[in-house]
């Protein structure tokens, strides 16, 4: 009977440690390696996971993705305050069949990305990045191109920033960037500093008001040679949109250099519009404001002058 109780006693023990115990511990900092990695691991530095995934599921909260090797790495879906950070070689995922690289499901967070290629390969290439919840995204010394859809979908549901810097969207079948807001969405910010936006096969950014207002900042940035305009601004009733752009080139666009509709609003300063179809369009109240220190020459449509606020 003594027996049976301590054998009792030694498996009830037993049993409390493995549920006391995680299967796999968290970290601060996963690693993958495209060399040595292996979705089985915990994603430490001796022993580094495969996929961005399961590094993702493998780091805290506010963690790190450290990227160790030239490799392709998959698609990942981003549900809480990350980096994934590449600074050797090149870190790509691969899309194809429709889907999308990036997608980020994380309400409330803060997501950055610096040094990934989202690359389309055929078979339907998808989108590269779909941003659907998040406080704030900063995408920094990325490529993505290649997509049959849209190059980044900016669709938050509620307050929300976007900041993309030293960072190439090119040749995909939709547009290079669109911001749709959700029903609701509130106060939406976007930054594009030195981003280049070429050959898309729709609009180059393509922007749409939100309830609580959208403002775009854009500098210093290339829209080039897209098949639709180079920028579009759409506001309407109670959905305002806003873009200001300094020292930037739209040029080569199949379409306009600038359009604003509804109650979208552009001003610009120290750019070069040139060798579009159309250097500006304005509809539905919609206004093209320039601050008069512009370049402005070899436009379809004979280069009008856009140095007073237009409305039609």
């Amino acid at each position: 009977m003594a027996k049976i109780v301590s054998r009792l006693i030694t498996v009830l023990l037993a049993l409390a440690m493995q549920t006391a115990m995680p299967a796999q511990a968290q970290l601060a900092r996963t690693f993958v390696s495209a060399a040595t990695g292996n979705d089985a691991n915990d994603c430490n530095r001796p022993t580094p996971c495969r996929t961005f995934q399961r590094a993702h599921d493998a780091a805290f909260d506010q963690g790190e993705v450290t990227v160790l090797d030239t490799g392709g790495y998959g698609a990942v879906t981003i549900r809480k305050s990350i980096s994934i950070v590449s600074e050797v070689g090149e870190a790509s995922l691969l899309v194809s069949g429709g889907a999308t690289g990036i997608t980020i499901n994380a309400p409330n967070a803060y997501v950055n990305l610096r040094g990934l290629t989202i690359q389309g390969i055929g078979f339907g290439g998808g989108t590269g990045l779909q941003f659907n919840s998040g406080f704030a995204l900063t995408i920094t010394n990325c490529v993505i191109r290649n997509l049959t859809g849209d190059g980044i979908v900016f669709f938050p549901n509620g307050t929300a920033q976007l900041t993309v810097a030293s960072t190439l969207i090119a040749d995909n079948g939709g547009n290079g960037i669109l911001h749709n807001g959700a029903a609701g969405a509130n106060a939406v910010r976007i930054d594009l500093d030195r981003v280049e936006v070429r050959n898309n096969s729709s609009i180059g950014v393509r922007l749409l008001g939100v309830t609580g207002g959208l403002h775009t900042s854009i500098a210093d940035s290339v829209i080039s040679g897209n098949l639709e305009d180079a920028l579009l601004v759409q506001g309407s009733p109670g959905q305002p949109s806003t873009a200001v752009v300094t020292r930037s080139i739209m040029s080569n666009n199949r379409a306009g250099g600038v359009t604003a509709l509804g109650q979208g609003f552009v001003g610009i300063g120290q750019s070069l519009i040139a060798g579009n179809n159309t250097t500006w369009t304005t509809g539905n109240g919609g206004t093209v404001w320039s601050f008069g220190d512009n370049y402005v020459l070899g436009n379809v449509d004979g280069d009008p002058a856009i140095t007073v606020i237009a409305r039609k």
